[in-house]
């Protein structure tokens, strides 16, 4: 008997037993619809935490300063040792730092006409949107001119500009930042949220933060950038010597300051995704292998319903390959529709849930495929076997 002949069969004998053909159809489908789905919302997931991680700069550094030290006693407020000429020494006495930027940041309301908005209004210099890998959807950011020259001029975040504006081109506008006049030069492309809202800011030149809006003169921040990613324990080691030295810190003090990369909350929730992914595949494979005991269970009760025409088979001279092959070709056929319903629906309620964004996990198509025919035949073989070792006299007595 050929192939063709083999699958015909086949689906004479599903046919013959449509509703416990589609349930064991349908458990298979379920199973291969989840793992798709899990795989393509991990891969969207990936693919737009990769774009956030891009946007909130490359190989940064955040430094902010931690809390000093009375007596070799941690004291309950933060210090303010962090300084201009510090983030200029970062940049001098290390190798793998290529750039760093001054911040100072603070709370402020912020208002356009009858709007007003509670926001951070954050001091920084031109060099920001460079090494924050920031992009400008119109205007311009302040040049080195207005820095030197303490100019009221800002550059507005996405949150702010929907908050104060929500439509129209905020350029040439005049807002008010803790109620002294600023010209809008600039609006950012959103970034999205990370371990804070890096929309919801205003900047303006440092000298104008320290000078006309807070009256300081040192830092609440400096962002280092570092030539890889791979340098980061040397960065680390030359931030650490550096604004130890320049604090004065003993070997018995600990740093009177933090340093934090700025991708690390976004790089952990790509990590736990990653680890969640595959636990949720893990328990679909589960629900695969059930599909395969059901396929097993049918296949033997199947082999117990046909004993006779088992013998008869037998008897007019089938071989016990041909019965092998016969009967592990159905387990395969039912694996394989199973798969085909699954990847089927998969792929339709992927389409309606996700919509134009969806791109098609080939690879794992192509798993979804073999997984199921592989199960189908190893759910097959004991009954097969049970099938072709049968005794044909008593398989022909059989009523």
């Amino acid at each position: 008997m050929n192939l063709f002949e083999n699958m015909t069969l086949a689906f004479q004998n599903l046919k013959a037993n449509p509703l416990r053909s589609s349930l064991i159809l349908i458990g298979m489908a379920v199973g291969i619809g989840a793992v798709l789905h899990v795989v393509v919302l991990g891969e969207m997931t990936q693919k737009n935490i990769k774009e956030r991680l891009e946007k909130l700069g490359s190989n940064v550094l955040s430094i902010s300063p931690g809390f000093s030290w009375r007596h070799g006693q941690r004291s309950s407020t933060k210090t303010v040792n962090l300084t201009w000429d510090e983030a200029n020494d970062l940049m001098t006495q290390s190798n793998v730092i290529t750039g760093t930027v001054p911040l100072y940041s603070g709370g402020g309301d912020v208002a356009f006409l009858d709007k007003t908005w509670s926001t951070q209004v954050t001091g920084t210099t031109p060099n920001y949107k460079v090494i924050n890998n920031d992009h400008l959807i119109e205007g311009r950011f302040f040049n080195q001119g207005e820095l030197d020259q303490r100019a009221r001029v800002c550059v507005l975040g996405a949150t702010v500009y929907e908050k104060l504006f929500k439509n129209g081109s905020p350029i040439g506008k005049t807002i008010m930042i803790k109620s002294k006049p600023f010209q809008v030069i600039g609006l950012l492309e959103a970034k999205g949220e990370s371990w804070s809202n890096p929309d919801d800011q205003v900047f303006i030149p440092l000298t104008t933060a320290q000078g006309r809006i807070f009256g300081v003169d040192h830092l609440s921040g400096i962002l280092a950038q570092m030539r890889t990613a791979q340098d980061y324990n040397e960065a680390l080691f030359d931030i650490e010597s550096t604004l130890r030295r320049n604090h004065r810190l003993t070997d018995e003090l600990a740093n009177d300051f933090r340093v934090r990369r700025q991708d690390f909350f976004l790089a952990t929730i790509q990590e736990t995704n990653k680890e969640l992914a595959q636990f949720i595949i893990v328990i679909a494979l589960v629900s695969l292998v059930v599909g395969g005991i059901g396929i097993a269970n049918v296949m033997l009760i199947s082999v117990t319903e046909r004993i006779r025409e088992i013998g008869i088979r037998r008897a007019i001279g089938a071989k016990k390959i041909h019965i092998l092959i016969q009967f592990i070709t159905e387990s395969m056929i039912l694996g394989f529709l199973g798969g085909l319903f699954g990847i089927t629906g998969g792929l339709i309620f992927n389409h309606f849930y996700i919509g134009e964004d969806l791109s098609l996990p080939l690879q794992w198509i192509s798993y979804s495929f073999l997984i199921c025919a592989g199960i189908g035949i190893v759910a097959g073989i004991y009954p097969a076997f049970k099938a072709a070792n049968r005794n044909v006299i008593e398989s022909l007595r059989y009523e």
